[in-house]
């Protein structure tokens, strides 16, 4: 609406009170959310920068096989964070000014990192299973000549499978026993007293074990169970690489702290034994050393023929040592500064969020890559970040990548408990978590409901210039609610905007499934919201004024 005018005289005696009161400019700009500026609103020139092929780039790198899932901890999420975290390099941003040092440490759930000065690794501790090396040894002898392994490079413990074996070394295929497949890895094998050898997971056959699916027969669990019965010594499980197609030296050989769960496979599923034999997890090239031929081959052989494979090992004796004990574990939470523009709104933040993590590997050796879940929200917050630090608004931006979503949103939690500026001085938190999936043209926005100012900043940021989204679905997703990282901020009082994909969630039939690959995910999609997204942060970090606290 136009402001109607008044005559000259009294015009120029109310801009003279209203230049004391120092409320001209929000008069003028309507600088109460939601309100348009003076002049109408506009976007820095960083939105043209967000693309879809970058975000396909990023979602890519993110959800490859390779990573493991991303589980909290793994190796393969701290080769996520070290990915981010070149984006944060590139786009020049700062440390936060209470930024810790992090001094150089060795298999503690993270990189070695050493900062001189700040680092945008935010650690924190949790005490979860670990290994313990000490105990921790794996060797062979054969023909009189002794062989030592290498932990963390040829082989890690599995949590809880303690203890110590030294015996002969017998080779059981994938360790399955199924009647229903007419496959049994135990015939005519001896294996009480024994250290057993085997592949995880099931063969790659197009027919047997339900084809592309995974059956009860490949989890850990079970097989570990049928072990334990059959009294053998200790368990040398290979891990496998996701694709026969792949490099061994690609692949990772991380300690799990835990295994995924995929949705409409935790009912049926074999339960962890009570006890179990001492198990190590060895290389594919471990595997070699140990057996004498190229286990790779043994293997993608064994999936083509889908029939168990026998193999005589004369003398060959090892000996083995696998122990875990419960100790703080480094986790990170990843944040960096772009210092605003004007010098006084600058002292103000807009915080972005994305989770970086997802549930990692399942107990059958299925990878869930997470590429919708959260590999799309950290593809849109890349781009928005890049797109932001082109031209930097007038408040700053806090950007943070969270570790421990998926398990109860541990990172945010901690983030929002240890905030690097005062909360009084964040002016909104948006989060981006899962836009992948979905009508293109649509996005699910919650907070509004808590603070209805918003609204009208949506509303702003969908015409100020055109995003591609058609539809912006507000105050409804309240069983999504307390399930993302932006609850965290709400409960200390911030308020917050929770970017989604779109309702209901369970019209995602490839939620928390090893399903969720890069090839799944809707790529306009993602890019119509990040530029959403863009737009949204921008009005809020140039606003005169800021949202009220939300209503509970």
């Amino acid at each position: 609406m136009m402001m109607r005018r008044a005559p000259r005289e009294y015009f120029a005696s109310f801009l003279s009170v209203l230049l004391l009161w120092g409320g001209l400019s929000a008069l003028l700009s309507g600088s109460a959310p939601g309100a348009s500026t003076g002049e109408g609103d506009e976007v820095g020139p960083g939105f043209d920068s967000i693309t879809e092929e970058e975000i396909q780039a990023h979602v890519k790198f993110l959800a490859d096989p390779r990573m493991e899932g991303r589980d909290t901890p793994s190796e393969g999420q701290a080769r996520a964070a070290v990915y981010l975290l070149e984006h944060y390099t590139k786009a020049k941003l700062e440390y936060p000014q209470d930024s810790q040092l992090v001094i150089k440490e060795n298999g503690e759930g993270g990189p070695d990192v050493e900062a001189t000065g700040g680092s945008f690794y935010r650690p924190f501790r949790r005490e979860l299973e670990a290994p313990d090396e000490r105990g921790c040894s794996l060797s062979v002898e054969r023909k009189g000549e002794r062989v030592e392994f290498k932990f963390g490079t040829d082989f890690v413990p599995i949590q809880r499978a303690n203890g110590t074996a030294e015996a002969e070394l017998v080779f059981v295929g994938f360790g399955i026993d199924s009647s229903k497949e007419k496959y049994n890895d135990f015939k005519s094998q001896r294996v009480k007293d024994r250290i057993v050898l085997l592949f995880e997971g099931e063969p790659r056959h197009q027919k047997k074990f339900d084809g592309e699916e995974v059956s009860h027969a490949a989890s850990l669990y079970g097989k570990l169970a049928s072990l334990k019965e059959q009294e053998v010594a200790g368990v040398l499980l290979v891990r496998r690489p996701a694709s026969n197609e792949e490099e061994n030296s690609d692949n990772l050989l991380d300690y799990r702290y835990g295994y995924a769960t995929f949705l409409g496979e935790n009912i049926r599923g074999p339960k962890r034994p009570a006890k179990v034999p001492p198990t190590l997890n060895i290389s594919m090239d471990c595997a070699s050393a140990l057996l004498g031929l190229d286990a790779q081959k043994l293997a993608v052989g064994m999936d083509k023929a889908g029939r168990p494979k026998k193999l005589k090992l004369k003398d060959v004796k090892v000996t083995m040592g696998a122990a875990t004990v419960r100790k703080p574990v480094r986790h990170d939470n990843l944040l960096g500064v772009l210092p605003g523009s004007d010098p006084e709104l600058a002292k103000e933040y807009v915080l972005l969020g994305a989770h970086y993590d997802h549930i990692g590997v399942g107990p059958a050796g299925r990878v869930g890559c997470g590429a919708n879940d959260n590999g799309s929200g950290c593809a849109a917050f890349l781009e928005v970040l890049e797109a932001l630090a082109q031209s930097p608004p007038r408040r700053s931006i806090l950007f943070a990548n969270f570790c421990g979503e998926e398990i109860g949103l541990i990172g945010s939690r901690e983030l929002a408990k240890d905030l690097p500026v005062p909360k009084e001085d964040i002016v909104c938190m948006v989060n981006l978590d899962m836009i992948g999936f979905g009508d293109e043209k649509e996005v699910a926005v919650l907070g509004v409901k808590r603070n209805p100012k918003l609204e009208s900043v949506l509303e702003r940021a969908k015409a100020v210039k055109k995003t591609g989204l058609k539809s912006v679905v507000t105050g409804k997703g309240e069983d999504l609610w307390q399930r993302s990282d932006h609850y965290s901020f709400h409960e200390v009082g911030l308020p917050v905007l929770f970017f989604f994909e779109g309702l209901p969630i369970s019209a995602d039939k490839d939620y928390h499934t090893w399903r969720d690959t890069p090839d799944k995910v809707n790529y306009p999609k993602v890019t119509n919201t990040a530029r959403m997204v863009y737009n949204t942060v921008w009005i809020l970090a140039n606003d005169e004024q800021r949202p009220p606290a939300p209503r509970d």
